[in-house]
């Protein structure tokens, strides 16, 4: 009888882009000041 695999490569890889997804929209949520916010407000007035 095979042992069959908890996970497959692509459950494992669907995951991980979860979870890496999560953390890195948290972790870029608390930097100080947020890169992206800040560039926006200036692009937009200057159009």
């Amino acid at each position: 009888m095979l042992k069959e695999r908890i996970f497959t490569f692509r459950e494992i890889a669907i995951w991980t882009a979860i979870l890496g997804s999560v953390v890195g929209y948290q972790l870029w949520q608390r930097a100080d000041p947020a890169p992206l916010t800040m560039a926006l407000p200036g692009i937009e007035q200057r159009s």
